[in-house]
């Protein structure tokens, strides 16, 4: 494939008599079809013929493609580019998603002259986005979220998310107030007022706090919480999420494995398939998949 279009195939060259009356043989690689599907000479063969001769030429593979005798070549089949693996085993794996794209060229400004676009490198971005639904106590909160440690007694699991209610802290009843803000470190939820003569909302319904071992720079940003209220439904629930820095690598290059930031490896590892590492395509979304106890989530970037 050109970097202009795709490339032209077929059974053997196009024969040609130009204006002056020479029989010319031309190769296929000499013509490629655009992005609207029209067949046109390469850059480097559009010097090679006049202007008589080129529309000419370019009319007779137009219909030597109509009569099947050439077409566009087949696009290269997909292969695997890079591996990432959740860098913790658990379902929550499965909420991770690894978005390589291409950021808008830069718009740079100059005082008598029009404003030059600069290409900017592709890039990877990691986001973890964990919802927890349909809690109606505060007690649901410390079995599906889990929890920071094990109490003696309790059959609360360790969490293994993004977030964790601290042990021995989910004692609220009814419902918990509408909450949405990064927390950094023990952040209390207050409980929701019921009204007339009933509890005034003071109270702490359960503590979050952000799993240890997260990147420095998690636990110094913050994980976004949203915590929806379903009055009705006397139900709710808790919504975390992280999306990491861009990372910019070059383009048509493989992923480094070792020049990656720790708030990108500490979310997913990087490493090759069976078949060695390639450039992944660029703009992708992966997200992982399988993670479960004990198994850690995974997925795969393809070619293109």
């Amino acid at each position: 494939m050109s970097d202009t279009g795709k490339a032209v195939v077929g059974r053997r060259p196009l024969v040609f008599t130009d204006t002056d009356g020479s029989q010319r043989f031309v190769p296929l690689s000499a013509f490629e079809i655009d992005a609207n599907g029209e067949i046109k000479l390469t850059a480097e063969w559009q010097d090679t013929f006049g202007p008589a001769d080129s529309p000419l030429l370019v009319g007779l593979a137009t219909r030597a493609r109509e009569d099947g005798e050439i077409a566009a070549a087949p696009e290269a089949p997909s292969l695997p580019a890079v591996v990432f693996k959740a860098a913790v085993q658990g379902s929550e794996g499965n909420n991770i998603k690894v978005m390589l794209a291409c950021p808008e060229p830069e718009k740079t400004t100059a005082p008598a002259a029009p404003a030059p676009r600069k290409e900017k490198p592709p890039q990877l971005t990691v986001v973890q986005s964990e919802v927890y639904r349909g809690l109606a106590k505060a007690a649901d909160a410390a079995r599906q979220i889990g929890t920071d440690q094990l109490l003696t007694g309790s059959e609360d699991p360790i969490g293994t998310g993004l977030v964790q209610v601290k042990a021995g802290t989910a004692k609220g009843v009814g419902l918990p107030e509408y909450f949405d803000a990064p927390i950094t470190g023990d952040t209390d939820v207050k409980e929701r007022g019921g009204g007339k003569g009933q509890n005034d909302g003071k109270g702490v319904y359960f503590t979050l706090v952000l799993r240890k071992g997260l990147p420095k720079t998690v636990l110094e940003e913050g994980v976004r919480v949203t915590i929806s209220v379903d009055p009705t439904a006397k139900t709710y629930d808790v919504k975390a999420v992280y999306t990491s820095k861009p990372h910019s690598f070059e383009a048509d290059a493989v992923i480094p494995l070792t020049d990656l930031p720790e708030e990108i490896t500490d979310i997913v590892g990087v490493s090759a398939p069976p078949r060695g590492y390639a450039p992944p395509g660029v703009p992708q979304t992966v997200t992982l998949r399988g993670g479960g106890p004990g198994v850690a989530a995974s997925a795969t970037a393809y070619t293109s």
